[in-house]
């Protein structure tokens, strides 16, 4: 931290909030069940007075040497709420890794019944991973679940994984954002849910802020999610708005297939659809492909797709338009995609494939990488068959 006298400021500030927690306010993220279209459980967030970020205040603290001071004032403030939880519901409550060796932040959470809490641990601390497992199976014993935050950036390695064994994994913000259009995200997701399946933990996917994501996500079988695009935090135990219900159970929604898990059955291109923005003109497809990384598809006045216009190879270089080849139904299997695929001739063989309705109307595209992905997803077998553990373990059991 910079200088003598910000560090006494932000030593007055700690100190006056831990003399009056009533300064602190406490405000609930809905994560949400895709699936069921229900909200699952609160993620408790704090704010604090002044117009100074949240994120800055923990930043204070840890560098203080005070993350225990903090953790302690919010962990007596949240716990109570455990009380007026909702039926089926959990409660999510942070705590940093450092705070756990503090006998004030453990006598706090192990003084009641832990059952329907998530305790999950913050990634901005680096610890000894081995330091947490005492501590973790005091809290386990009160009835607790282990949530580690942020997998896939800062401490939250493997090593803290493994050591850990969380019953959740909550993925980065920075892994959702516009993995609709990057192969490497959406792999690294994927290899998270396999990791969660040896695990026997769920997969949370947060930061979800566009219908793109979600649809993706859906697709890709992951069972809970946090974000603004289906609910923001407020003071309450809010419930799902009209428009987040429509999103998740609009029978028209192009990841609607993804309530079949691997394994299930056969898989259809419709489960492996997203929807893409869409122009009436080359012209307009071009320019609003200019200023993102995804496809556009030009439909015509009756919503039929008839040009695909994708980004350039290289930053500068121009838009490509492609002829619609191949369209598919939602209820294509995945194997006949891919051969469809395969099947064209020249430059646009691995253009993503245009998905249409019954009417021929335009419903999405399916990339063929992901077509691949969940053909060697499904030749593996038995670990396919397992693709409903991957993602849904016991805390939704």
């Amino acid at each position: 931290m910079r200088g003598r006298a910000h560090r006494s400021r932000w030593h007055r500030r700690l100190d006056a909030v831990r003399a009056d927690p009533g300064l602190l306010e406490l405000v609930l993220h809905p994560v949400v069940d895709v699936a069921g279209g229900r909200v699952a459980g609160y993620e408790v967030l704090s704010r604090f007075p002044s117009d100074v970020p949240t994120e800055d205040w923990f930043r204070a603290a840890r560098a203080l040497g005070r993350d225990a001071d903090l953790d302690l004032v919010v962990l007596r403030a949240a716990l109570p709420l455990l009380d007026r939880l909702p039926h089926g519901t959990f409660l999510t409550v942070n705590t940093s890794p450092p705070s756990l060796a503090d006998p004030a932040v453990m006598a706090t959470l192990l003084e009641r019944d832990l059952t329907g809490v998530v305790v999950e641990l913050t990634e901005h601390s680096a610890c000894d991973p081995a330091t947490l497992v005492e501590p973790l199976a005091r809290l386990r014993e009160r009835g607790a679940l282990i949530a580690l935050d942020d997998v896939g950036t800062g401490h939250s390695g493997l090593l803290r994984m493994a050591v850990v064994r969380p019953e959740l994994l909550k993925v980065d913000l920075q892994l959702v954002r516009g993995l609709e259009h990057d192969l490497v995200k959406r792999s690294l997701v994927q290899l998270l849910g396999e990791c969660a399946s040896r695990l026997d933990a769920w997969v949370v996917a947060e930061g979800v802020e566009s219908v793109a994501e979600l649809d993706v996500l859906r697709a890709m079988g992951v069972p809970l999610v946090q974000g603004y695009l289906l609910a923001r935090p407020a003071a309450g135990f809010g419930v799902l708005g009209p428009e987040a219900r429509r999103l998740l159970a609009d029978p028209a929604a192009p990841a609607g297939g993804s309530r079949l898990p691997a394994g299930a059955g056969p898989r259809r291109t419709g489960d492996l659809t997203r929807r893409t923005k869409t122009a009436r003109s080359v012209d307009g497809a071009v320019s609003v492909a200019a200023e993102g990384p995804g496809p556009v598809v030009v439909v015509d006045a009756e919503d039929v797709p008839r040009l695909l216009v994708l980004p350039g190879h290289h930053p500068g270089e121009a838009p490509r338009v492609r002829p619609v080849e191949v369209t598919l139904a939602p209820e294509t299997a995945v194997p006949e995609a891919a051969a469809r695929a395969v099947a064209r001739q020249g430059p646009g063989r691995f253009d993503p494939l245009v998905c249409t309705d019954a009417t021929g109307r335009y419903v999405g595209v399916v990339g063929v990488e992901d077509v691949v992905l969940d053909l060697a997803d499904a030749a593996r077998g038995a670990g396919a068959h397992a693709g409903t553990a991957r993602w849904r373990g016991r805390v939704g059991a």
